[in-house]
């Protein structure tokens, strides 16, 4: 099996393609070429000049989007040997190695791209060549500038089902049989993911700061928020065109995970969400609050334990509990993310950081005692992974409010247990997770808003209390916001 280490290049086989013709002439200039030296060769076929023609847009777009990306490192990984590409999970089955081959030649040829050889790394694992826009195209690319387009849909399935080996803990795409409940999945995400395709998703922040979030997601210690297990620390891409989704199920079962993943929203700090914009309107974000441990007692038909889920009854100080307030916040932080992964971890070996240890101030081992005084149920689970099928449960959630909000027209970010909407529409979205909560699993959720909208873009003063009109024009014109944000509004002109 192909095997890759973990960096933020983008992959040929993850390139989404857009509805428009944007780079139209620069992939003709690489087909042209590689299409005369075909022509001089060999005989010419249809289905080869077909592929080659396929392949050019593929490639020029991959490298376009790792440019928008705004990560210096990050470059689009191409396979050049023929054990990348056939009909298995991990292999390319999209593009014929010979076209692309042909079209590497052609950019080559071009002096478009900078190119760096595949290797195998100490590990033992395979990594593959990987090639970066320089020249004539890198030109183009830098007077584009990050625009927004309608993408088309994604050239994979978008119903993903994952095999895991326990003892080398892999977890392998692997194959399944359709049947009416897997079809209509894939039928209802098509849709979802067309709707979203339609409209902008960005971030109200400045041009640095932006520049800092891509460098922090390009780490290879990058950690998610809401992440748990081996995979829990690898670098990020960042691409606001990246916003379809696909649904992913775990351990060879449709009863395990199914939670949505792909939107790029998803992948950034939790502190950055706030600042997201809709068709530049400002947003509001809902969560189910405590949504796992309340699944956990549903599932053993037991009651709810009073109050916060996640306050173990220690006092700070003498000071009453408010998980709103310092040192009651981190500290809550820090029992959530022990909960959530003694539900989701299969082999019971999560331990406490060094950093959460000293934001907690207590021996792990007395803080583990704590926590299954007040969750007795977690000595039960401890080790079994049962977060997985609260993944599902929580999917089947995320589906109907999805689908509702579709249906009503309005956009809808799912982050797994929480949703994103444009703020004039918070009050159906609550009304709808509400609905859907009580659906599933009959009984009421408990929601948890999310902090005010935030932006980079307010009002800016001298020190003598003057607005400084000139400085806030600037920022914005010249920010990443305001002209991805401007070619979707001048795409939605044109085509109303």
């Amino acid at each position: 099996m192909v095997q890759q280490r973990k960096n933020s290049n983008l992959h040929l086989k993850h390139i989404q393609i857009p509805l428009d013709d944007l780079l139209v002439q620069q992939i003709t200039a690489v087909v042209d070429r590689a299409r005369f030296v075909y022509l001089k060769q060999e005989r010419p076929r249809q289905k080869s000049l077909d592929d080659i023609a396929y392949s050019a847009r593929v490639i020029v777009e991959g490298l376009y989007q790792a440019y928008i990306g705004r990560n210096k490192k990050c470059k689009l990984s191409i396979p050049t040997s023929k054990s990348g590409y056939g009909k298995k999970p991990y292999q390319i089955s999209t593009h014929s190695h010979i076209a692309v081959q042909r079209v590497l030649e052609s950019l080559k040829y071009l002096d478009w791209i900078e190119r760096f050889k595949g290797f195998k790394n100490k590990d033992g694992d395979n990594i593959p060549t990987a090639i970066k826009a320089k020249g004539e195209l890198l030109d183009a690319f830098m007077q584009l500038n990050y625009v927004w387009r309608e993408m088309g849909p994604i050239n994979q399935d978008v119903i993903v089902l994952k095999g895991y080996d326990p003892k080398t803990r892999l977890k392998e795409v692997i194959s399944f049989d359709d049947d009416p409940i897997t079809n209509r999945w894939r039928k209802n995400l098509k849709k979802y993911n067309k709707f979203l395709t339609q409209h902008a998703i960005c971030l109200a922040i400045e041009n640095g700061r932006l520049n800092k979030l891509v460098e922090q997601m390009a780490n290879a210690k990058y950690e998610l928020d809401w992440s748990f297990g081996d995979n829990k620390k690898k670098p990020r891409t960042f691409n606001y065109l990246h916003v379809q989704l696909r649904r992913i199920f775990a351990r060879a079962s449709f009863a395990m995970g199914g939670r949505f993943y792909g939107g790029w929203w998803q992948f950034i700090p939790s502190e950055f969400r706030p600042y997201i914009t809709i068709d530049g309107l400002p947003t509001a974000e809902l969560d189910y609050s405590e949504i796992h441990p309340r699944l956990m007692y549903l599932e053993f038909k037991q009651e709810l334990p009073e109050g916060d889920l996640y306050d173990l009854g220690v006092t700070f100080r003498g000071s009453e509990y408010d998980k709103n307030k310092e040192s009651y916040q981190s500290k809550r932080k820090v029992v959530k993310t022990y909960i959530n992964a003694l539900i989701n971890d299969d082999r019971g070996r999560y331990r406490l950081t060094a950093e959460q240890v000293k934001i907690i101030n207590m021996d792990p081992k007395e803080f583990e005692q704590l926590v299954f005084e007040r969750h007795p149920i977690l000595r039960e689970i401890k080790g079994k992974g049962r977060g997985l099928a609260f993944q599902f449960l929580d999917s089947q959630i995320a589906e109907y409010v999805m689908m509702d909000l579709l249906a009503k027209k309005i956009v809808c970010l799912p982050v797994h247990d929480s949703f994103i909407c444009q703020e004039h529409h918070k009050v159906v979205l609550e009304n709808t997770m509400n609905e859907a909560y009580k659906k599933v699993f009959k009984s009421s959720p408990r929601l948890k808003h999310s902090e005010e909208f935030l932006t980079d873009f307010e009002p800016a003063f001298y020190p003598s209390g003057q607005l400084d009109l000139t400085y806030m024009k600037n920022m914005y014109k010249d920010s990443i916001h305001n002209i991805f944000l401007s070619s979707y509004l001048q795409y939605q002109q044109r085509n109303t």
